[in-house]
C-alpha cells in the first residue's frame, strides 16, 4: 500500500463505518465510487445575495447571517431559480483522520446541466478544498446557469475525493505508464501518441456528423427529483462542424468530446482540468473526476472511452479539430479499489462514443 495518494472505495467504507463520515440517514452504498464519494444535499439551504467565501476561521453559519436572503427547506422538492445562488448543507458530516484531506468536484451529470456546485467548509477561503483532519459540516454552493433546477434532500450534485498527501504522476511516469499499459487510444483501437505537459493533454473531436450540443433557453426546470429523463430537445440543440471547425458563441454553453480515447487503470485516479487560459477565454469541464476503470474496465478489456466535457465561452471562439482542449492529471491510489468503474458499478458513460448528454436527458430528436 502506498503512503500517499487517493483513497479507494473500501477505505471510504471504513470511514463511514468508523464515524469519519457520518449522517442521520445512512450513506447509500451506490454513492461510494471507486475513488470518491457522492455528497448528498441536506434538508437546509439558503438563497444568498451572491457567491462568497468565508474569511479564515469564519464559520459558514456566520457568513450566512450576513449574506443569506431566505432559508430553503429541501425536505420537499424545491426549484432553484436560474442564476440565483444557494448554499445547502451537505448531508454527510466529516470527522477526517489526521493527514487525510479532500477536494471536490461536480458529478459528470451536474456539469452537463451547466450547474455550478462548489463546496465550502468553515474557516477556509477556498472552494472545493477540505483540509486535513477537518471536523464539521460541509456546504455546497449551487448556481443553475442554463435552466432552473428542481432538487430535494438526498440528490447528489458533487463528489469528494479523499487523499493522504498527494502523489500525482510526473510526465515521465505518465510516459512509462503509457508504454506499459496504454493511457490513450484512437478511435480504431490503436495506441495514440501522448502529448504531455504536467499532465496528459487531450484534443477536441470535430470530424463527426454531430460534434456536440449547445444549451438553449428553457423555462421548464430540470427535475432531479423524478426518475424520468428530461426531453433533451427542450434544453439542447445539435452542433455541427464544417471542415473540422466550429464557431462557439460568447456566453454559450456547449458539450463536446475528445478525439482521444482515455484509459484509467485501476491503480490511478484522474482529474480533468482546464487546459490553459492562454488557449482562449473559455472555461472547460466543470466535472473533473474520472474514476479507476474508466475506459479500461477491471482487466484492460475496454480500449478507451472519449472524455466528454463542457465549455462555457467568454468570447466568440473558433475551435478546430485536434486543438488541445483539456488536461488529464493522474494520481496514484494508495491501494487498488474493490469497486471498479464500469465493472462493479453501473455506468452511464463507460461506452459513450462522441458527445453525450448527461443521464438526466434524452438525446435531442
Amino acid at each position: 500500500m502506498r503512503q500517499a495518494g487517493a483513497i479507494p472505495s473500501q477505505i471510504i467504507e471504513q470511514f463511514i463505518a468508523g464515524g469519519n463520515i457520518r449522517a442521520v440517514d445512512p450513506v447509500p452504498t451506490a454513492n461510494i465510487q471507486p475513488a470518491s464519494l457522492d455528497l448528498r444535499l441536506g434538508r437546509r439551504g439558503w438563497r444568498v445575495q451572491a457567491a462568497f467565501l468565508p474569511l479564515r476561521d469564519e464559520p459558514i453559519g456566520r457568513a450566512l447571517e450576513r449574506y443569506g436572503v431566505e432559508e430553503v427547506d429541501l425536505s420537499r422538492p424545491r426549484v432553484l431559480e436560474l442564476d440565483q445562488t444557494y448554499v445547502i448543507e451537505v448531508a454527510e458530516e466529516l470527522n477526517l483522520p489526521p493527514g487525510v484531506h479532500a477536494y471536490t468536484n461536480n458529478k459528470s451529470s451536474t456539469g452537463r446541466m451547466n450547474v455550478w456546485a462548489r463546496t465550502l467548509v468553515d474557516g477556509l477561503p477556498r472552494f472545493d478544498k477540505i483540509p486535513a483532519g477537518y471536523r464539521g459540516r460541509a456546504y455546497v454552493m449551487v448556481t443553475p446557469r442554463s435552466w432552473p433546477l428542481r432538487v430535494q434532500a438526498g440528490n447528489t450534485l458533487n463528489q469528494a475525493r479523499f487523499l493522504r498527501g498527494e502523489n500525482r504522476l510526473a510526465d515521465l511516469e505518465l510516459e512509462m505508464a503509457h508504454q506499459q499499459i496504454g493511457l490513450v487510444y484512437d478511435a480504431q483501437g490503436h495506441r495514440d501518441e501522448p502529448v504531455l505537459d504536467s499532465g496528459l493533454l487531450l484534443t477536441v473531436d470535430l470530424l463527426a456528423e454531430v460534434v456536440g450540443f449547445e444549451a438553449i433557453p428553457c423555462e421548464q426546470p430540470v427535475d432531479l427529483t423524478s426518475p424520468e429523463s428530461q426531453d433533451g430537445s427542450l434544453y439542447f440543440r445539435e452542433v455541427r462542424a464544417r471542415d473540422g471547425e466550429v464557431l462557439l458563441r460568447k456566453n454559450g454553453f456547449y458539450i463536446l468530446c475528445t478525439r482521444e480515447f482515455l484509459r484509467v487503470p485501476p491503480l490511478f485516479a484522474v482529474e480533468m482540468v482546464a487546459y490553459d487560459i492562454h488557449s482562449g477565454e473559455y472555461r472547460s469541464h466543470y466535472a473533473g473526476f474520472f474514476d479507476p476503470g474508466f475506459g479500461y474496465g477491471r482487466n484492460g478489456e475496454v480500449q478507451g472511452t472519449p472524455a466528454v466535457l463542457e465549455l462555457d465561452t467568454h468570447e466568440d471562439v473558433v475551435f478546430r479539430h485536434g486543438q488541445p482542449i483539456c488536461k488529464m492529471v493522474f494520481e496514484h491510489l494508495i491501494k487498488t479499489p474493490e469497486r471498479i468503474y464500469g465493472a462493479d458499478l453501473g455506468s452511464h458513460y463507460q461506452h459513450q462514443r462522441g458527445p453525450q448528454l448527461g443521464r438526466h436527458f434524452t438525446v435531442p430528436a
